[in-house]
């Protein structure tokens, strides 16, 4: 699973940390920088860490947030799995555990339902989970970047329209296109629709008319993309694995586009549109798909 894709929110890359107990450095590989929260550095080398990746390696779960993270006093981003977290760990998360400075966090427990108790963390400016997750809009009321599992009955959606989202991606979409009716209200600038088997159009998101970045991938069902053209500040489009579009000449009437990814979407038509595609869009990136 990815991160937020179009980073509204998101600041410049700061180098990211790991994080981990000194006995898990044998099990790691990689050149980033590593810190032991067991035994950690000296009070300057904290102070400049602003990315931190809390690790979860194979062979010892994550079952809690190591106390020095609240110790970072310029943390600005952290993120916890993908890997061998415990579920439970999320909800046992608490505000307190996350230093002032903390606006963007990822969670990637990879399974189970889960709901925040943690209190409010109005600085948070991003959110990223993988699962299903329940919270209470009053406890993220800064929030501009949201990237969730929605639930079919559309809980988790209402209560993200309580959000000032700028950026919105849902994972695993179980709506029709009565979803972008819905979304209106939103000031979004950047959207996401990551998997799911029900969508079969875009028929309404010209509602969404503030987009300037869309992104679909392994939408099963989508067929008709036609009301993209109605999103008149659209200059980032990102479509992969999406193998049924009826309408692809859609993408000819997108004259604002500065940056077209169209990927493994297989035999939908392309043609000679391809050519057209690569000559008029600043960054044009097409593979497998004709």
């Amino acid at each position: 699973m990815s991160s937020i894709t179009y980073s509204v929110a998101m600041p410049g890359r700061d180098e990211r940390w790991v994080c981990m107990h000194s006995s898990q450095a044998a099990q790691f590989s990689s050149e980033a920088p590593t810190l032991f929260y067991d035994a950690p550095p000296d009070a300057g080398t904290l102070a400049r860490i602003r990315s931190l990746h809390l690790w979860a390696p194979p062979l010892a779960k994550v079952t809690e947030v190591p106390a020095l993270v609240a110790r970072l006093p310029h943390l600005v981003q952290l993120s916890i799995g993908p890997g061998n977290v415990e579920p439970a760990l999320i909800g046992r998360l608490r505000a307190e555990m996350f230093p002032p400075s903390l606006r963007h966090l990822t969670l990637l427990p990879g399974q189970g339902n889960h709901a925040w108790k943690g209190g409010a963390m109005p600085q948070l400016l991003s959110l990223f989970v993988d699962r299903p997750l329940r919270f209470e809009p009053a406890d993220f009321v800064g929030l501009q970047s949201l990237a969730v599992v929605p639930d079919a009955r559309g809980a988790v959606l209402d209560r993200a329209l309580q959000l000032p989202l700028r950026e919105f991606d849902l994972l695993d979409v179980p709506f029709d296109e009565a979803l972008f009716a819905r979304l209106a209200p939103l000031p979004l600038e950047a959207f996401g629709l990551v998997g799911g088997r029900r969508l079969a159009s875009l028929d309404g998101m010209e509602a969404l008319g503030g987009l300037r970045a869309l992104r679909m991938k392994n939408q099963h069902a989508l067929q008709r993309i036609g009301a993209i053209a109605g999103l008149p500040r659209l200059a980032q489009l990102d479509i992969q694995y999406c193998t049924k579009i009826t309408d692809i000449a859609t993408l000819g009437e997108l004259d604002g586009l500065e940056r077209l990814t169209l990927v493994g979407c297989r035999a939908i038509g392309l043609g000679g549109l391809e050519h057209t595609l690569r000559q008029r869009i600043p960054q044009a990136h097409i593979a497998a798909t004709t």
